[in-house]
């Protein structure tokens, strides 16, 4: 029986219904054990790996928020769909998809979050990501209406990608203390776009349907 890994994830929190915690407790057995030991150390190797970076914001006025997409641009994220055989090295694995991933870390573990899980101000979030096509943005959205802009190429247009690889921000995400909830954007496309009519779509509460979209929104509590 193959046990997803989310599953095992809240499993290690303790956060699985009583029965379905003694279940997976009967269920041990060498090849369940050798998942939780790689849960546990990737977690642990999260934690050490990533320091926190506050987040940059785009200012209210609209000709500044497409000015702040020249400016601000940040590293590559990780992603990896659970179920799939994924390594962090960079390694291409076959059958992957695109994908979005948010994990929240503490001084103890890290704990992925998944949409419409709920989160609140101060927590650190490490976002994962893996995309399929050559070209491609991230972006979140708050309950206050501003839009930070993780990731962007240069001249207002689409990062370049390293498609069918995990990729990394090298830094994690502070939640300040916006209301009701933050969306997380990745964006991609087969062909390099330009990302004021993108922002203008999230902005005014749109997704493009000319690009592909995936999408994790956290409630603010």
């Amino acid at each position: 029986m193959t046990v997803p890994d989310w599953k095992i994830e809240r499993y290690l929190l303790g956060e699985l219904p009583e029965a379905e915690m003694q279940a997976l407790k009967n269920l041990e057995n060498d090849e369940l054990r050798l998942q939780i030991e790689r849960l546990k150390n990737s977690n642990e190797e999260l934690l050490a790996k990533y320091p926190y970076k506050r987040k940059f914001t785009v200012l209210s006025n609209v000709p500044l928020r497409l000015a702040a997409i020249f400016l601000l641009c940040a590293s590559a994220f990780i992603a990896m769909l659970s179920g799939k055989d994924i390594y962090e090295d960079g390694t291409r694995v076959k059958g992957l998809k695109t994908g979005l991933e948010i994990w929240r870390k503490t001084a103890e573990q890290t704990e992925q979050l998944t949409d419409n899980s709920e989160a609140k101000a101060g927590d650190l979030l490490q976002i994962r990501y893996i995309a399929l096509e050559p070209y491609g943005a991230l972006f979140s959205l708050d309950g206050n209406g501003t839009l930070t802009v993780h990731l962007a190429g240069k001249n207002g247009k689409a990062a370049s990608l390293e498609a069918g690889k995990i990729i990394s921000l090298e830094n994690a995400y502070e939640l300040d203390n916006a209301p009701k909830f933050e969306t997380f954007y990745l964006i991609t496309a087969g062909k390099e776009f330009e990302l004021a009519p993108v922002v203008e779509k999230l902005l005014h509460g749109k997704t493009p349907s000319d690009l592909r979209v995936e999408q994790i929104k956290l409630r603010k509590r």
